[in-house]
Formats: C-alpha cells, structure tokens, sequence
C-alpha cells in the first residue's frame, strides 16, 4: 500500500506520534479516518488560521478516492450467461457482449466436454485443417428436449435450437445461480429465472446444470431433430433429497442473481 501524505501550507511537519498533540482532536480524527491506521502517513501541522484549507484539501482529496474506488467497483462487474434468450434484459443497465447458439458434447457420446458453451454466430478461426481427423473433441448445436408441456407450457419448442446471449452487469460483481428457486435472497437483483436444464439421466455424456429463461426463445430455422447435444428439464427425486419440501417428480426452477 502506498504511504498516504497529505500537504498544506505550512512548512513545518511532524511524523504521527510526535507533534500531533498540538492538532485540534476533530482534524487528527479525520485524519485517521482518511488515511487508516494501517500505513505510515505524514502529517504536517496545521496553524489555526489554516484550518479552513486543510478541511478544503482533506474533502477534495475524500471525493478523489471515493471516485477511484467508484471506478474501481465499475470495472469489475459480473458476466452470466443467458440461457434460451438472444439478447439481456434491461439493456440501460445490462449489456449484451454478444448473442450466440448454445452448444455442448453429443448426448450419446462418454466422452468430451460436460459443460454447455454459447458459442458466437460469428466464429473466428486461427491454424485448421477441414475434415474430422484422428484425436479431437466435438462440439455440436444444443436443442430443446421436452415430450410434455411442462415446465414451458407448449411442447413447440421440442427439436428447436437454442439460443444464449452474454451478459455483463457492469455496476455488480457478483453472480449465482440458485437451483429450486425463481427470486433471489435478499440483498441480491434478479436478472433472469427460469427452469433447470442438463442432460437426460440416462445418455453417457453427462451434462452441467443451467438456468433455461423462462420466456425461451429459439434459433430461427432451426429445427431439425438432430439430436446432438441436448436440454432435458430437470425433475426432483426423493429420497436423499428431503420431501417436503422437495416433491418427488416435479420440474425444478432456477434463479440468476447479481449483487
């Protein structure tokens, strides 16, 4: 940590621990209020007639690192994935760092990747060579699995492409997905809800659990049956899980949180 020093008029100074006694109590408690008692400062001392500038100084010197910090906090952010929507909500205050398709391993597939990519529709390529040779992984379009209308209302989706956007929140820094809810706890801003999604139980290529928008949206022209890599809602089972409050066979909701 830098020392912190803090200059006025006067010539004189004192090292903290000497000369202080001679400052008014209020301006050496807004010093160590400024400064912290961790790090070595320098205070020089002030005369009477000069208290009205050293408060000038000290407040301008406060704003200056509040705005630093402010800045600070800005650059960090937070970045989620949305996953089934082309674009972020509330783009005044969320940004879309681009719109992609979602992607993963085939389903029937034991080995690869597990987690799902929303990868970019305009992808960029370095050194390749065309075909499918020797020892690789594979990357495929993602589709909507559902034989029934729950959780979304409409089977319609059933053999759609999925969409994703990236989201960046620039004024949080943190984010979480929270399984079996739609709201957030408190102290937290919602950005989107949903329903969980993964592989189906039953294919050899596992898959990461992800929060489906609950509004989905889907590829255009892009339905096909495929059948590569796949989202299957995801149901509880009782048993190690308590029910209540689980309920043994219902479909799962899901929460993406900021804070």
């Amino acid at each position: 940590t830098q020392p912190c020093y803090l200059q006025f008029s006067s010539s004189r100074s004192a090292k903290l621990g000497y000369n202080f006694v001679t400052m008014k109590l209020p301006i050496f408690c807004l010093l160590l209020v400024f400064c912290g008692t961790h790090g070595q400062f320098e205070v020089p001392i002030v005369d009477g007639g000069d208290v009205g500038a050293f408060l000038a100084s000290l407040q301008a010197q406060l704003n200056e690192q509040k705005n630093e910090i402010d800045a600070m906090k800005q650059k960090e952010g937070a970045v989620y994935v949305r996953w089934g929507r082309k674009t972020c909500d509330n783009e005044a205050l969320t940004e879309t760092v681009y719109s992609g398709i979602a992607g993963g391993s085939y389903h029937n597939n034991p080995g690869s990747g597990t987690n799902y990519q929303c990868l970019p529709t305009n992808p960029q390529w370095g050194r390749y060579q065309d075909g499918v040779q020797g020892w690789k992984a594979f990357m495929y379009g993602a589709e909507y699995e559902l034989d029934t209308i729950y959780p979304f209302g409409s089977t319609s989706l059933n053999n759609h492409d999925v969409p994703c956007a990236v989201c960046y929140v620039p004024t949080r820094g943190s984010k979480l997905m929270i399984p079996a809810r739609n709201t957030c706890y408190s102290g937290w801003t919602e950005e989107y809800d949903g329903y969980l999604m993964a592989g189906d139980y039953n294919h050899p290529a596992p898959k990461e659990y992800v929060c489906m928008d609950g509004q989905p949206e889907t590829v255009q022209s892009g339905q096909a049956q495929r059948h590569q890599a796949l989202f299957y809602p995801v149901e509880a089972r009782c048993g190690s899980l308590p029910c209540p409050n689980y309920a043994e066979g219902r479909e799962l909701t899901c929460v993406v949180c900021t804070k």
